[in-house]
């Protein structure tokens, strides 16, 4: 590297150059000089030559793919058999259910490994939320098992809740052109009614599928309509219930509060004599009328 910079600077130095591809060709042409430079370390030969004749032989085919920046990553495949890398699911057979894999990305290529195995190849979506399912993937049938969801498992789940919700996971499960692409909604719609939401979840579904003209039922769909629900309860007014009385108890009269008696007419002590509250006329009154 020194030689090839001493070179280069010293020969070019004096030169100028309009563009980029101008400095390079220049400099090309000088390290080219450099190494059809006879004699090298004392002998009749180039450094060309002898790179030819001893090491040239020894050099591997450079690989027919650009090298690309590799990323790895671990994750686990969800009883819908399916990975999840950055909000998109990924398919692969679906007996790996369950397990730890590693998922590695180069380019626009997902491969994904179990115990250092190829199990399944994508090409990376942009879709975000999305499915990439193989078919080859899917089971010839949905069996209720430890290791994966099928559509009996969601519904028996939903009759739990009610008929709304039931129709609801229908519907989702019925839109998907591979049934497995819906889970993962119908795990997170079932997880509204978690506690007390029961109720809500199924007047939710109820209000989705009565609706005329509405758009397909979905997770989100359904949490809007819950968040509607949970804010008109919470508009509603509401009253103090009294606590039940008995028929010997005795009535505790109310806390008086501070009274307000600004602009209040006072009148003198005479207001309150016993004429003036009965309304006779007193001794006073009769002596100045006569």
């Amino acid at each position: 590297m020194k030689i090839v910079t001493n070179w280069v600077i010293g020969r070019l130095a004096d030169r100028r150059f309009a563009s980029l591809d101008d400095l390079g060709e220049a400099v090309a042409s000088e390290v080219d000089a450099i190494n059809d430079r006879i004699p090298f370390r004392g002998q009749k030969v180039s450094r060309r030559e002898l790179f030819t004749e001893h090491e040239k032989s020894e050099l591997i085919a450079l690989p027919e793919v650009r090298w690309q920046p590799v990323t790895w990553k671990k994750s686990k495949v969800n009883r819908d058999y399916h990975v999840e890398i950055a909000t998109v699911k990924y398919s692969v057979p679906h007996t790996y259910a369950g397990q730890h894999v590693d998922v590695k990305i180069t380019g626009e290529k997902l491969t994904i490994m179990c115990e250092g195995e190829v199990i399944a190849s994508h090409t990376i979506s942009g879709r975000r939320h999305g499915y990439i399912t193989d078919p080859e993937h899917v089971p010839a049938q949905h069996l209720q098992s430890a290791d994966l969801w099928s559509r009996p498992y969601f519904v028996r789940q939903a009759h739990k809740i009610g008929p709304n919700t039931v129709a609801a996971i229908t519907e989702v499960l019925d839109r998907q052109r591979i049934e497995a692409q819906g889970y993962r909604s119908c795990q997170n719609i079932l997880a509204l009614g978690k506690g007390d939401n029961k109720q809500l979840l199924e007047r939710a579904c109820g209000q989705l599928i009565s609706e005329t003209a509405r758009r397909a039922i979905s997770y989100t769909a359904v949490k809007q309509h819950l968040a509607v629900l949970r804010a008109q309860a919470a508009a509603r007014p509401t009253t103090t219930t009294a606590a039940p009385s008995s028929a010997n108890a005795t009535p505790v009269a109310a806390p008086l509060g501070r009274r307000d008696t600004r602009g209040a007419h006072l009148a003198g002590p005479e207001q309150f004599s016993l004429a003036a509250l009965t309304g006779t006329p007193s001794a006073l009154d009769e002596g100045d009328r006569s």
